[in-house]
């Protein structure tokens, strides 16, 4: 019982509502149900230490761990920079498309933003799951942060963005019949930190790394002078599909390994008892009861 309720803690603390994810409670429950059945309070311990660990915590760790390799996070998308959403200031926020120069190398096009309800508007059946570029703008909007519109980043700042970008060695390669993975659109906003410093916040997606699975980039930098040289301060990268299977993460990943774990736990819960009795067995009476035989005079 204690195991289901620290599990239930658990799937409450980490993904609030998931249904998915609180089926896997069902093999844990099972299988301390299950050890309750054992003859000594020794068997009893053993058994559900068997049941924690073959349907609670190798199930969850192995279904983190496979979410943050398909998605780049662990259990939620990573949280927004504080040093932009703290931001003393916004002076600008620009809307970035993918250009090139004469030279057909990759840049950006930038436009002032009209309209900030275009990247923070929610879709009623995924949700926020395509929120990206307004994860911070929603943020700053409820402060009412965000400066008039109109104003965008000078043109000599975004003529060499997304040299800087590329530069940092974090935009990824397409696998191989992607070569347009680091074709990059987004926003950039810039503003005077809480500290004072100027900042410069991007927020890019690119384009498929593989089939229907896209990257999206947040990158803070730090301005040194107004068109002088950047300083990265911070970088997050996750990714989500299109037409893919997003939706698909560790909740269903945990309930898939918990189901999975449920026979050999069980398995092994029963050679354990198995073994158990036939220790009793093999003792002498006495040693059972805990009785010793008088000394011989």
């Amino acid at each position: 019982m204690v195991a289901v309720i620290l599990a239930a803690i658990l799937l409450a603390v980490f993904r609030a509502g998931s249904f998915l994810g609180l089926a896997a409670l069902i093999p844990i429950g099972g299988t301390s149900m299950i050890s309750r059945s054992g003859s000594t309070p020794l068997s009893r311990r053993w058994s559900l230490l068997f049941a924690t660990v073959g349907t609670l915590a190798i199930p969850f760790i192995a279904a983190i761990w496979i979410n943050h390799e398909m998605w780049g996070y662990y259990v939620n998308r990573p949280a927004v920079d504080r040093r932009l959403i703290d931001s003393r200031q916004i002076e600008s926020v620009t809307r970035l498309e993918p250009a090139s120069d004469s030279r057909g190398r990759r840049t950006f096009s930038g436009s002032p933003i009209a309209d900030v309800s275009y990247f923070i508007q929610e879709s009623q059946l995924e949700g926020d799951y395509y929120v990206l570029e307004g994860r911070g703008l929603r943020e700053l909007m409820g402060r009412h942060a965000l400066p008039e519109a109109g104003r965008t980043i000078p043109d000599s700042r975004l003529q060499t963005l997304y040299n800087v970008l590329d530069k940092t060695g974090h935009l990824e390669e397409g696998e191989p019949g992607y070569p347009n993975a680091k074709e990059l659109g987004g926003i950039a906003i810039q503003g005077t930190g809480h500290d004072g410093q100027r900042i410069l916040f991007v927020a890019v997606r690119g384009r498929e790394v593989s089939n229907d699975h896209y990257p999206f980039y947040e990158f803070l930098f730090e301005e040194i002078s107004a068109d002088g040289p950047l300083k990265l301060l911070s970088f997050q990268r996750f990714y989500y599909d299109v037409a893919g299977v997003e939706g698909m993460e560790w909740p269903a990943f945990f309930m898939t390994f918990a189901f999975l774990g449920l026979s050999p736990t069980i398995l092994v819960q029963g050679v354990f008892f198995w073994r158990v009795q036939r220790s009793r067995r093999s003792q002498p009476s006495d040693a059972i009861s805990g009785n010793r035989p008088a000394d011989n005079l």
